[in-house]
């Protein structure tokens, strides 16, 4: 299992789509959950840490899905050094948001979108790349 957030290999589309939507999960629900905690226990300690945990956990969640993001690249032989482009889009587009900019958020937000669709869509190689055998091949790693 944690062999899936590695760097090396490829990762077919329906796993790469269906890691990413329990990485989502996993991480909405500490979000949801670890606040309610701070209800029970109220104190300022007990604040700050909720909310470094809570940071901690969107950590996580964007190291897990770049992680997954690398090998879905290699899965049609791009290089996985792409994927901080598209924290670079994020970051564009947070300064949109963040500068009131609806219309320059509207386009990076368009943007990522579709180069969220692209990864998901586009086909893996169907031979042996540099990165590996074909996902779930008998010679490929899972």
């Amino acid at each position: 299992m944690l062999k899936t957030f590695w760097l090396q290999g490829r990762l077919g589309r329906l796993r790469y789509f269906l890691f990413n939507v329990a990485v989502i999960a996993i991480a909405a629900a500490a979000v949801f959950a670890l606040p309610r905690l701070l209800t029970l226990i109220g104190t300022r300690q007990a604040i700050s840490m909720v909310q470094g945990l809570v940071a901690l956990t969107y950590v996580l969640a964007i190291i897990a899905s770049f992680c997954l993001m690398v090998r879905r690249l290699h899965d049609f032989d791009q290089s996985g050094w792409w994927t901080p482009s598209v924290f670079v889009l994020y970051v564009v587009n947070g300064y949109y948001e963040a500068a009131d900019s609806m219309i320059g958020t509207i386009f990076t937000g368009i943007f990522l979108l579709a180069v969220h669709l692209a990864i998901i869509l586009i086909p893996g190689s169907k031979n042996p790349n540099r990165f590996g055998e074909v996902p779930g091949s008998a010679g490929a790693p899972v």
